[in-house]
């Protein structure tokens, strides 16, 4: 017999306390210092992602404006401009309204190639006119206009003129004027549409961000449709030439701002991100950091005492000795050198051991026969319904005369219900056991035809003679046509898969019926927690408790909704690891 020996007594409530510190406040300094590097590495990674942001946001609108750019600049050595330009005197009427015309279809189709063209307008000074992309394809000639977008502007690095709040391009001909000219042949303008820009900000945004464009050396800013008042005067002031990241009260909030200039345009896009958006869920982390920290040191000092109090040396070592009973040593004897009431549990518990080791070879043969009685009981609980279709479709092919569909139905008949009658053996092979449930599906299928099709997975290798309880499979792919896909009139499906995992097969059965809700789904998982209260014992509870108390707790059925829609099924049985290591073999050969 294996003896314990009780070791002098010492102070529990120190070592206790010192025991709980040297493991906590390691473990704690690590959980600690990794919560703030990963902190620190969210919120690199959220700004990172939104200077990407903002850096694709301003090449997006850098190629739309370069494309309208190099288009009106095409259209410099236009024909039809220059003839309105240098010799509309010698043009008759009709050839200059074509010619006007012309233009003006032109100059449509520029106005037409990107949403943030407003207008575009040619200034005719020797025609005294203008021609729009406007409804009025003529209109009077602004002087005032004319000389004040007629400035020459570097359209490549500061292509912007602002006139009246307004925006624009403009492109003069010739670039620089002639010797003697004081102002250009012709002057092509874009207006920029401040609506489709503030639309296009808008869309730049989400999660109650705003979004800003700003002019580097001329004063003026557009914001999204949905921006924050009072968010452009802030902004304004700390225009950059770089993307830079920083917080910005606005409204009293804070927000993480990050801008981005172009070279191309001369102008800064700014983001604005509510701080609470980017960071609220690392700081609200911090805060259950906190809350944790304070209330592991109340449970620490609070189990320490409640230790200290009522559990001393001798129940311990009474409930280590209780521990190994439970897990079948039956041949422990402790020894406790006082006389007092520890003493007598102790001497109580040492008998109390010899006697269950009595006790225990008696009960093991009648438990083992109960057990048995049980698994057989378990194992008659078919549902009869099968019966009764199956000799329902035998007439049915009888009154047709059908007689080589009688011969093949009584051939899968015959020898799934000797199968199933058969009661000397507990445990077959897997092969078999998949061998039967596919005669099942055959049978099925003179009832249901091409409303149902089934399919069957490949065994892993090595496990075709894995033995396993009988009649496991069947139940399972009977309540998927009984209960999944009986109301089904066409495309039924039934998947059967086998999957190997450390120590452990999964058979899993799917369906894709459309009958099973959340409520349905709750239920069973419900009535398979605790099986042995159920009244009626269907295929999934059968099959479930015949493998648990084959194989215990951590096998047996587990149900989900499949990737079909349907109930998905998964059947754990334990695997001995020495066929595991076989399969395992035979896979790398």
């Amino acid at each position: 017999m294996k003896v314990i020996t009780q070791a002098p007594r010492s102070s529990i409530f120190l070592k206790i306390v010192l025991t709980f510190l040297a493991l906590l406040i390691p473990l704690y300094a690590l959980n600690l210092y990794m919560n703030e590097s990963g902190q620190e590495t969210v919120r690199k990674e959220i700004v990172g992602s939104m200077n990407a942001k903002v850096e694709l946001y301003v090449s997006l609108i850098e190629s739309d404006f370069q494309r309208v750019i190099k288009l009106i600049e095409a259209y410099v050595n236009d024909v039809d401009l220059m003839k309105l330009s240098t010799a509309v005197d010698v043009m008759s009427d009709i050839e200059r309204t074509d010619t006007i015309l012309a233009l003006k279809s032109k100059l449509d189709l520029v106005k037409s190639s990107n949403s943030f063209v407003y207008n575009v307008t040619a200034f005719i000074p020797l025609l005294n006119r203008s021609v729009t992309s406007n409804d009025d394809a003529i209109s009077a000639f602004d002087e005032q206009a004319f000389k004040a977008l007629s400035a020459t502007t570097n359209r490549y690095e500061s292509p912007y003129l602002l006139w009246q709040d307004r925006l624009f391009i403009s492109v003069p001909y010739p670039e620089p004027p002639a010797p003697g000219r004081k102002e250009p042949v012709f002057l092509l303008t874009v207006e920029v549409s401040k609506p489709a820009l503030r639309d296009a900000l808008r869309q730049f945004t989400n999660n109650g961000e705003t979004a800003i464009l700003t002019g580097n050396r001329l004063p003026w800013s557009i914001a999204a449709d949905n921006g924050l008042p009072g968010a452009e005067e802030a902004v304004f002031q700390r225009r950059s030439g770089s993307v830079q990241s920083e917080t910005l009260a606005v409204g009293g909030n804070q927000y993480l701002v990050i801008d981005k200039s172009s070279d191309k345009l001369d102008t800064t896009l700014t983001i604005l991100m509510p701080e609470s958006a980017a960071f609220g869920s690392l700081e609200r982390y911090r805060w259950w950091m906190l809350l944790l920290t304070l209330m592991s040191v109340v449970v620490v000092v609070s189990f320490s005492l409640s230790l200290y109090r009522i559990i001393q040396r001798p129940l311990r070592t009474l409930m280590r000795s209780f521990n190994k009973v439970e897990q079948g040593n039956l041949n422990l004897v402790v020894q406790y050198p006082l006389k007092d009431e520890f003493g007598f549990l102790f001497n109580r518990f040492n008998a109390m051991v010899r006697q269950l080791n009595v006790l225990v070879h008696e009960v093991y043969e009648h438990k083992y026969r109960v057990r048995l009685a049980e698994l057989r009981h378990l194992q008659s609980q078919i549902n009869p319904h099968f019966l009764y279709n199956s000799f329902f479709i035998l007439h049915r092919m009888a009154s047709l005369q059908d007689h080589d569909n009688i011969v093949r139905f009584t051939k899968y008949l015959g020898d799934y219900f000797q199968f199933i009658t058969r009661d000397g053996m507990d445990e077959i092979p897997l092969e078999m056991e998949v061998k039967y449930a596919r005669t099942y599906t055959e049978i099925q299928s003179f009832r249901f035809g091409s409303r149902i099709r089934s399919e069957f997975g490949g065994l892993p290798s090595g496990l075709d003679n894995c033995l396993v309880p009988r009649l496991i499979l069947q139940p399972l792919i009977e309540n998927a046509y009984n209960y999944g896909l009986e109301n089904k009139m066409k495309d039924g499906w039934i998947g059967v898969g086998f999957r190997l995992e450390p120590d452990t097969l999964i058979v899993s059965v799917e369906d894709n019926g459309e009958e099973l809700d959340e409520g349905r789904l709750q239920e069973l998982r419900q009535r398979l927690l605790d099986p042995d209260k159920q009244t009626e014992s269907t295929g999934l509870i059968n099959v479930h408790r015949r493998v648990q108390i084959k194989f215990g707790q951590g096998s047996g059925l587990v149900l989900s909704r499949g990737q079909s829609g349907g109930l998905l099924a998964e059947l754990r049985l334990p695997i001995a690891k020495e066929v595991v290591d076989d399969a395992s073999s035979v896979n790398r050969g």
